[in-house]
């Protein structure tokens, strides 16, 4: 059983190689990730590309080396100027550590430690500290709020956002489908505690509808 996991996994990624993706290491390391457009016009959309399997393979490698959003030059420059920023449910840090590189300040926290449920290294791209969504915002009560795909059906993120200051920011990537990610509690909370300031398109594995979306805690 090991063995073929192990056989799956590399299959995977392969597959993430044979994509733009490939270049994610260097796009951490210098905060400096390609347009969105360049990544869309590659496939990465919702609808995908003709042949979208590759892309859904890919996407699991994704996951387990780095997380669930893509990032390009758009999402870094919407939150340039906006922070200093404490990210929840951080994950590998890989956000965290591609803003650093883009000159933003920003820590990263996780409710977890070692490897996570989805397989995952927690902090494996920058450090993190170990606290739940609200026990980060209220360490950091000068930090805006930033976080990319809330555990789907948890409540944490919406715990995290409730502990935000009026006037900070909150900064979310999430998914448009219902309750993928965070839950019910977090979309009430952003509609009726929060205003909409703007959404950022971001690239998408075929199948996710997810985007970046900013808003001021009321």
């Amino acid at each position: 059983m090991a063995q073929a996991r192990a056989i799956y996994e590399r299959f995977q990624a392969e597959q993430l190689a044979a994509t733009q993706l490939a270049d994610m290491a260097r796009w951490v390391e210098t905060g400096a990730p390609p347009p969105a457009e360049t990544l869309r016009v590659a496939g990465f959309t919702t609808a995908g590309p003709a042949d979208p399997d590759r892309l859904v393979f890919a996407r699991k490698a994704f996951i387990r080396d780095w997380g669930y959003a893509i990032p390009c030059a758009e999402a870094v420059e919407a939150l340039r100027g906006r922070g200093p920023f404490v990210e929840v449910g951080a994950g590998t840090a890989y956000w965290t550590a591609l803003l650093r590189a883009a000159g933003l300040d920003i820590v990263a926290t996780d409710a977890a430690e070692g490897r996570s449920d989805y397989g995952f290294e927690v902090g494996r791209h920058a450090p993190v500290e170990q606290l739940t969504g609200a026990q980060a915002v209220l360490k950091h009560p000068g930090r805006s709020l930033f976080c990319a795909w809330p555990t789907a059906g948890q409540p944490w993120a919406a715990e995290a956002v409730a502990q935000v200051r009026p006037g900070r920011l909150v900064a979310m990537i999430l998914d448009e489908r219902p309750e993928m990610t965070g839950d019910a509690s977090l979309g009430r909370l952003l509609s009726e505690g929060c205003e909409a300031l703007a959404t950022v398109v971001i690239p998408q594995f075929p199948g996710v509808r997810d985007r970046l979306l900013l808003y001021r805690r009321l």
